[in-house]
């Protein structure tokens, strides 16, 4: 079985990051495995740069909503908000989309958006902030 949970830094300190379904038992342990390592990655960033750090977020691959899932990644995003400057994700679906308004609402979090391309998405993150 593939990976379906990635975590990847590139030069300018960008974390790109890869969501896969959270659809059985052992997929979500992986996924909070994942926002650990997720948590600890973006702290190690922001100490090691002085600055809040940019998120890009690949979701191309869920599928489905999932409870469970949801809260996990809604705790993810409390979590990181002070260390954060912009998040943004690309790939959703419409309902993924639809899930995504509302854990952006749950979380509090003003400064995540979703784009259909990681082109879009990418030029958002690295845009001054307005």
């Amino acid at each position: 079985m593939e990976n379906e949970f990635k975590i990847e830094i590139d030069q300018d300190n960008i974390i790109h990051l890869k969501l896969g379904n959270a659809d059985t038992p052992e997929k979500l342990n992986a996924l909070k495995e994942w926002t650990n390592e997720v948590k600890k990655t973006v702290v190690e960033i922001y100490k090691k740069t002085g600055e809040e750090i940019l998120a890009i977020i690949d979701i191309t691959d869920i599928k489905k909503y999932d409870v469970k899932a949801f809260l996990i990644l809604e705790n993810l995003m409390k979590d990181n908000e002070s260390y954060v400057a912009k998040t943004a994700t690309f790939g959703g679906n419409p309902n993924m989309l639809l899930a995504q308004d509302a854990l952006l609402a749950l979380s509090g979090r003003k400064n995540f958006k979703a784009f259909k391309t990681k082109e879009e998405a990418l030029s958002w993150l690295t845009s001054p902030s307005s």
